[in-house]
């Protein structure tokens, strides 16, 4: 149940955005597929052993509840979400039933992803958003460091078909091993993220979680553009660390 899943099962979204020095910023969340959680659900569980149920949440919103059948009975844990901007109740709906499968462990591991940056594209990307000032953006979704994939999924991203590319090595999540040196075609943009990476960290601008997740995309990125967004946010964050309100 508590299984990572594969990339194309996680859907990103943008927490908050901006724009600093003429370059727009977008930090952004990771979040598993409500289709793929009804998928995990069927293979472990079995489709006729779980099912879900959904009520209106105290001062709006809504409250899901996911049931699994087990030897002692049915087993019920609840968990809410409040409706979202578009396709408010369906929304609603998506949203309380993923908080919910976290109690069944279903995703619980994106946690410690804590957050991100997106990859900021010119021309077309595979999202498009707008900051609070109204200016257009198009992103593309970061790849997931090798710990929160499972083993053998190296599937690319679409901006990542073409191109140089480089298989990383793996390494467990651990303590950020932010002294790390690589030997690779970007050897150079990763020793420049790395460094700004352990600046970052121990100024503690950034967590160990934070710092950790960022050194997986520096190790396992194989877009010298997604490179260059990483190393541009840090340079930012290092040189000036932000108010409260923009630190992102």
């Amino acid at each position: 149940m508590r299984e990572p899943f594969p990339q194309r099962d996680i859907e990103f979204r943008v927490q908050r955005s901006g724009e600093k020095n003429g370059r727009v910023w977008a930090f952004v969340l990771a979040y598993v597929t409500n289709r793929a959680i009804q998928d995990r659900l069927d293979n472990v569980v079995g489709p006729d052993r779980w099912q879900n149920e959904f009520r209106e949440g105290p001062g709006g919103g809504v409250v899901c509840g996911i049931s699994i059948l087990t030897a002692n009975g049915w087993i019920t844990k609840w968990d809410g979400a409040e409706n979202t901007q578009i396709e408010s109740v369906k929304g609603g709906l998506s949203d309380s039933m993923k908080r919910a499968a976290v109690h069944w462990g279903i995703g619980r591991y994106l946690y410690k992803l804590e957050g991100t940056f997106a990859e900021i594209v010119d021309g077309k990307g595979e999202h498009r958003d707008k900051t609070k000032d109204g200016t257009w953006y198009s992103w593309n979704a970061p790849a997931l460091p090798a710990w929160a994939l499972p083993k053998g999924d190296k599937k690319p991203r679409l901006d990542e078909t073409e191109g140089d590319t480089h298989e990383g090595t793996e390494k467990p999540l651990g303590e950020p091993d932010i002294d790390a040196d690589y030997t690779d075609p970007f050897t150079v943009k990763r020793k420049e993220g790395i460094e700004l990476l352990k600046s970052a960290f121990d100024r503690e601008i950034l967590t160990k979680e934070q710092a950790s997740g960022l050194k997986g995309q520096i190790k396992e990125s194989k877009s010298a553009a997604a490179l260059d967004a990483i190393i541009a946010n840090l340079s930012r964050q290092v040189g000036t660390k932000l108010p409260e309100e923009d630190i992102y």
